[in-house]
């Protein structure tokens, strides 16, 4: 039973609106809510990806996450290049405003954009509501940034988190709340399953093969059914249909599992690449995977390659994987099983994106058992040689040591080393 101190808390999150576009429109002297403004990287091409539109454009059904080229006509339409450095800049100055109500222990930075505030300690200081208070900090942001923003306020970081997400952006106030009383009738009819925070598409699938298609369904069917199906996530998500949710930002947001399960890395390639090009590029990504498994001291037994293909042949690709005899954390092992995978599956179409994980785990072990054909001495060496390159990494940066074939015109590691968030700073 969850005590009644972390059921009934005071918790606000607000939400910077279009942050990145809001950013572009503010710096140039413009009213984010009068302005046509994308940000994306047109040196890209077609294929870029709108990261923010406009509150303007918003309100006018342009959504966001759309490619560069599926972009309506738009008269007047002003195209901005990220800047990611900046929009660190400004998140940090609005940070600092919540510092000024609120200690940081009472902070959570859930995103740049977002950020969840316990004001339960704050209220009788105030003399104020959950409410005006929330309503007093977003003024202050807007006044000293001129940045607008939303908010959720709820009894636990859950109820805020979908207040945010389902009411407030649909008020005039830009702000809702959602209390307990509330959950049965605003949360159980929500559907489908996937506009509940922390539901994705695979697992609404599944939960819509036990029949439950609206929150309501899970939160007044089998919690043990759940548990069976899900174990842990399935006692979380009945929890959550409920409206229950017993974190507590001073101490930690909690984690389901904190045992990493796999590596990976993807990347959105920034034209059509064929054969000759993504090698390099495969490469590259095998050595990437590898150096974040020696990072915490795993190997890998499964190795899965995904590619997409480009919208210009049809779309598509393939998704597959293969488990290795023996754990592998070393870059030759990972790329020979990703480059069979690859020869395997390729249609021989152009690329425009691709992705490597490895799973299945295990702590490394000191010593293994080695085919009467192995040379100890070479392996060892090249064991030596990549804890080195690790090394220079970690100290120096990762451009300081690099293969040769991140040199060639189609690579792409030395590039994205020079990114903040696989965009230019």
């Amino acid at each position: 039973m969850i005590k009644k101190d972390r059921l009934y808390r005071d918790i606000a999150i607000i939400d910077l609106k279009s942050f990145y576009a809001s950013v572009e429109c503010t710096d140039r002297g413009l009213d984010p809510f009068e302005t046509p403004l994308i940000v994306a990287d047109e040196a890209r091409g077609g294929g870029s990806i709108v990261l923010a539109v406009s509150p303007y454009l918003k309100k006018q059904g342009v959504p966001n996450r759309l490619r560069l080229h599926e972009m309506p006509e738009v008269k007047n339409l002003i195209i901005a290049k990220p800047r990611m450095t900046r929009y660190l800049e400004v998140s940090t100055d609005i940070v600092e405003v919540y510092l000024d109500y609120i200690a940081p222990e009472d902070i959570h930075v859930y995103s740049i954009d977002e950020v969840f505030l316990d004001l339960t300690d704050y209220l009788r200081y105030y003399d104020t509501d959950a409410w005006s208070l929330t309503k007093q900090i977003r003024d202050t942001v807007l006044k000293k940034t001129l940045i607008p923003s939303t908010a959720g306020i709820g009894d636990n970081l859950l109820l805020s988190k979908l207040a945010l997400d389902i009411e407030s952006k649909h008020t005039p106030e830009s702000q809702a709340e959602w209390r307990h009383i509330d959950v049965r009738e605003k949360l159980w009819p929500l559907r489908p399953l996937s506009k509940m925070w922390g539901i994705g598409s695979r697992m609404e699938r599944r939960l819509n093969a036990l029949g439950l298609y609206k929150v309501g369904d899970i939160a007044q069917g089998s919690r043990q059914l759940l548990i069976k199906h899900f174990g842990v996530i399935g006692d979380e998500l009945y929890h959550h249909a409920n409206g229950i949710d017993g974190s507590i930002i001073k101490e930690g947001i909690p984690h389901r599992d904190t045992r990493q399960k796999s590596v990976g890395l993807s990347q959105v390639l920034f034209k059509d690449y064929d054969e000759a090009m993504v090698y390099p590029v495969l490469r590259e990504m095998s050595d990437e995977a590898s150096e974040k498994l020696r990072f915490i001291g795993k190997q890998a037994r499964t190795v899965h390659l995904s590619i997409l293909y480009s919208k210009t042949e049809g779309g598509g690709g393939f998704s597959r994987q293969v488990k290795s005899e023996t754990p592998v954390d070393h870059p030759d092992d990972v790329f020979k099983h990703v480059r069979k995978l690859f020869a395997m599956h390729y249609e021989g179409v152009l690329i425009r994106k691709v992705g490597i994980r490895l799973s299945s785990l295990a702590d490394k072990k000191p010593a293994i058992q080695l085919s009467f054909f192995e040379d100890r001495i070479k392996q060892k060496n090249s064991e030596a040689l990549f804890e080195a390159i690790d090394g220079i990494h970690a100290r120096y940066g990762v451009v300081s040591a690099l293969r040769l074939t991140s040199y060639e015109d189609s690579a792409r590691r030395k590039e994205r080393a020079s990114l903040v968030g696989g965009h230019h700073a």
